[in-house]
């Protein structure tokens, strides 16, 4: 486990002359890239962390624009060209590093994206409500059986519950605060690296239709639907994600 100059944590793994960062969805730690990591590293040095309020920087406030340094220092630190892969929360910070330090960034991969939440403070709300009467165990049970489809492993499905269940209740409304009130277009719009968005045909929370329009947002950008995936691919069809990570940051494209 390595740290930055603010006491952040992260992992590295792999001495490529490009590196990778990963940042996963909302009150998710680094569990979430555990497949595609090793593949990864073979080409890469691979950055995963947890969150600030998740797991190892679970004591850390979390915060948009705290997450948006973390991994611009990161880039720093690391001191090579990096692509940047972020998952659903991950995407809101992704997008905006990419868009803040475009010198520093090769491509990015946006995974089960979306410009927003025009009812996000009724979401952050109902969310608030609904952890007075039911514990985080509880909650990340009904989370991944209305979030994973029946394509993934049950072991697994076991492991996203196991991880999320760690995660303290004030500090995932922090962080559901922290991008539900806010939308991301201007981000988008900033990004200048040739960018792969990604949607799960099966994803209801951020359906394909949204990928398109995040897609036409960003000036060199593809976006690619996955059969058989909902909102987290990554688990729902690993090899499948794993492929489509080698292909498009070793080449800018993909093979329909």
């Amino acid at each position: 486990m390595l740290r930055t100059k603010r006491g952040f944590k992260y992992f590295a793994i792999g001495d490529g002359a490009e590196a990778v960062i990963c940042h996963p969805s909302l009150g998710l730690g680094r569990f979430l890239f555990y497949r595609a990591v090793p593949p990864l590293s073979r080409r890469y040095e691979v950055v995963t962390y947890d969150p600030r309020g998740v797991g190892e920087n679970q004591a850390l406030e979390p915060d948009l624009e705290a997450w948006v340094d973390d991994v611009g220092d990161l880039m720093v630190q690391l001191g090579k060209p990096c692509h940047l892969i972020g998952v659903s929360l991950g995407t809101w910070v992704m997008a905006r590093a990419a868009a803040r330090w475009p010198e520093r960034t090769g491509r990015v991969i946006l995974m089960s994206t979306t410009l927003g939440f025009p009812d996000g403070g009724e979401s952050v709300q109902a969310r608030r409500h609904e952890f007075e009467s039911v514990t985080m165990s509880e909650f990340a049970r009904q989370y991944a059986d209305s979030t994973l489809t029946s394509f993934c492993e049950p072991e697994v499905k076991e492991q996203l519950i196991a991880d999320l269940k760690t995660c303290d209740v004030a500090q995932y409304l922090k962080a559901m605060e922290a991008i539900y009130l806010v939308d991301n277009v201007a981000a988008f719009q900033g990004i200048q690296a040739e960018t792969l968005v990604v949607a799960g045909a099966q994803d209801r929370r951020t359906p394909p239709a949204m990928a398109d329009r995040v897609g036409e947002l960003i000036q060199k950008s593809l976006v690619k639907v996955l059969p058989d995936a909902g909102h987290l691919a990554l688990l729902d069809q690993p090899e499948r994600v794993q492929q489509l990570f080698l292909e498009f940051l070793s080449t800018g494209s993909i093979d329909d």
